[in-house]
């Protein structure tokens, strides 16, 4: 996932910054000849605005869905508390720069918006557009770090899962009884622990 994301923050990075280029070599009304510098503006605004929002939703939605799987496998094989609540925290850093970015980004396509529509000045666009840019670098920057950070739990979360089930496996051997694979360390039933577990492969 954060290889992914790296992709999308690039891409987005990249629109970004030419929008904004765009808006600052486009003239001011009466527009005249350099009229299609506003209206290449105008598009990449467009696009960015929608670029952005979805890479910050699919962040929101990453730590959304992993910690639900954090939550079910640490319950399921009673692993210790920390696991739970490093999977929370990560969540929460991300949050506000999720938020904000979305804000931000909002925010300066209703500026945009207003300036063309109802002649306000030039200036708060510019100016909002500028700390959307600014925001935006470092909330990708926190963003990615958090996601990796969630990675890392999530496959440490796997070993730890990986090992009381072989132990719990080798338990049952010694016994002379084969442990059902439906079952959790406590007994508590869930869908194929092991392929739970094994999906981590696919969200990390």
């Amino acid at each position: 996932m954060h290889r992914i994301f790296l992709g999308l923050v690039i891409t987005d990075g990249v629109l970004l910054a030419a929008t904004y280029g765009f808006g600052l070599a486009a003239p001011p009304p009466p527009r005249g000849a350099g009229a299609y510098l506003h209206g290449i503006h105008w598009l990449l605004g467009m696009f960015t605005v929608l670029l952005t929002m979805m890479v910050h939703s699919i962040a929101y939605t990453y730590f959304l869905g992993t910690g639900k799987w954090i939550k079910e496998v640490a319950r399921v094989y009673r692993l210790p508390d920390w696991v739970e609540t490093r999977a929370k925290k990560n969540k929460r850093r991300a949050f506000p720069f999720e938020f904000w970015s979305m804000m931000f980004i909002g925010g300066t396509a209703w500026l945009g918006a207003g300036t063309d529509a109802l002649g306000w000045s030039p200036s708060w666009h510019l100016g909002m557009a500028s700390l959307t840019i600014a925001f935006n670098i470092g909330s990708f920057w926190a963003e990615y770090m958090m996601i990796t950070a969630q990675a890392k739990l999530i496959l440490e979360v796997k070993n730890l899962a990986d090992g009381m089930r072989l132990a719990s496996f080798a338990a049952a051997d010694s016994a002379g009884a084969s442990p059902s694979s439906s079952q959790g360390v406590g007994g508590d039933r869930v869908v194929d622990p092991p392929a739970i577990v094994d999906a981590a492969a696919g969200i990390s």
